[in-house]
């Protein structure tokens, strides 16, 4: 439950400057300096992971303070509440109005957008803390550290805690996704060791608890990642009823191009791709779900978010974890995301191990050309995968996904241009 690769796509760059608005009883931490009072600012190596991974420890670094990060304002400005300490470096407690005019002001005068996250607002992080010592008492341990933020983004939240039975992870996400530890628990029933191990679930809060892994993500062996997943998927073929009981939503084809009219007329997900005939492109989407579903490949568990940094490698081999995107649908879509960012050998070797996994289905020649017809279309799934997110989270927060959607957008333009059919991974990577 720890991986910070980026999702769909996302290449890291860098560096990136972070702006954090630490409030305490209605006053604003900051430092004087040249007549003005200055928000603690934090220059991080990388935009991606998520500025949640490194911001926590940053920040103590720079004020002396603990905090738990709260809502975003945008890619470059967070929100948070202190934890524990007390400022230092130069840093103080200080009114409203001695920031004047920027993002202070900003940030007071901003409705709060519709959609946000229980995460996103004060007060969550310590009953979520509470929670787990709860649970953990409950189990017979306790915590043995502070409880610490790995991940916190719009889609989900992360926390760490080291107790005297071994590390643990609280998840919470949107209330779209919070079928995954049921999920996790149904697929722990045969593969027990390919999955995290759930120690506690809590519908009604919508986080749930698990064990430390054991190892840490990305993995380092792709090759066998594939071949589990491959593995899964056709051991699931017509047994996908327990999944679906579990919470799993089931995404066919032709579901998949019902979805094109509606995506091809967002012109925030195309950008500059707006001036291309989308009418155009969403009959040849919805041609190539036709001609992908004319080679019968079997519905079955797709994990939805696949790539490297959501697989470590196991004691007992590769864990695949962050099912929170699980459907029930055409295996090749999961190909799309874990291919993002692999250079072509990387992909034909990566693409050739995976389809073997599937030569009792059917030939090796025949699942090579539904790849084929199957990359523009897993371009499509991504696609529409985030642009949900933004319709789940409403457009106060659309900076977190729009970035990775035009990615997958653009793929999808060169698709239909013919730019990259040579290939059996992504153009540009």
């Amino acid at each position: 439950m720890t991986g910070l690769d980026a999702p769909g796509g996302v290449t890291a760059g860098g560096p990136l400057d972070i702006d954090v608005i630490i409030v305490d009883g209605g006053r604003v931490l900051g430092r004087r300096g040249d007549g003005a009072v200055a928000l603690p600012r934090l220059r991080l190596t990388e935009p991606w992971p998520p500025p949640s991974s490194q911001l926590p420890a940053a920040v103590a670094t720079e004020t002396g303070l603990r905090v738990a990060l709260l809502a975003p304002l945008d890619s470059t400005l967070f929100t948070a509440e202190p934890v524990d300490g007390q400022p230092a470096g130069g840093y103080a407690w200080h009114d409203v109005a001695a920031f004047g005019a920027g993002p202070v002001r900003a940030w007071r005068h901003r409705p709060e957008p519709a959609g946000g996250p229980d995460w996103y607002r004060p007060g969550w992080f310590a009953a979520a803390c509470a929670w787990l010592d709860e649970t953990l008492a409950e189990r017979g341990a306790r915590r043995s550290g502070p409880v610490t933020q790995i991940r916190h983004w719009t889609t989900s939240t992360v926390l760490r805690a080291p107790t005297t039975a071994g590390a643990v992870f609280l998840k919470a996400s949107l209330p779209v996704l919070t079928a995954e530890p049921r999920v996790i628990a149904e697929l722990a029933r045969s593969w027990p060791g390919a999955v995290p191990e759930v120690l506690a679930d809590s519908p009604r809060h919508g986080w749930w608890l698990s064990a430390d892994f054991g190892a840490q993500p990305p993995t380092r062996d792709a090759v066998a990642a594939l071949r589990t997943l491959a593995r899964m998927q056709t051991a699931t073929i017509d047994r996908t009823d327990p999944l679906r009981a579990a919470g799993v939503p089931q995404l066919t084809l032709a579901d998949l191009a019902d979805r094109v009219p509606a995506v091809t007329r967002r012109a925030e997900l195309w950008g500059a791709g707006g001036g291309v005939n989308l009418t155009g492109v969403a009959m040849w989407l919805q041609d190539r779900c036709a001609e992908l579903d004319e080679f019968d490949l079997p519905l079955t568990l797709v994990h939805g978010d696949l790539h490297p940094g959501n697989v470590a490698d196991g004691p007992d081999g590769p864990l695949l974890f962050d099912w929170s995107f699980a459907r029930v649908s055409h295996p090749l879509l999961d190909l799309g995301g874990w291919l993002h960012a692999a250079p072509e050998a990387q992909a034909r070797r990566q693409v050739d191990a995976y389809l073997d996994g599937w030569r009792q289905v059917a030939a090796p020649a025949e699942l090579r050309e539904a790849w084929r017809v199957a990359k523009p279309v897993a371009a499509l799934a991504e696609l529409v995968k985030f642009a949900d997110l933004i319709d789940a989270t409403g457009a106060g927060y659309e900076f977190d996904y729009l970035p990775m959607a035009g990615m997958w957008a653009r793929r999808v333009l060169d698709a239909v241009a013919g730019r990259d059919e040579h290939l059996t991974g992504w153009r540009g990577v």
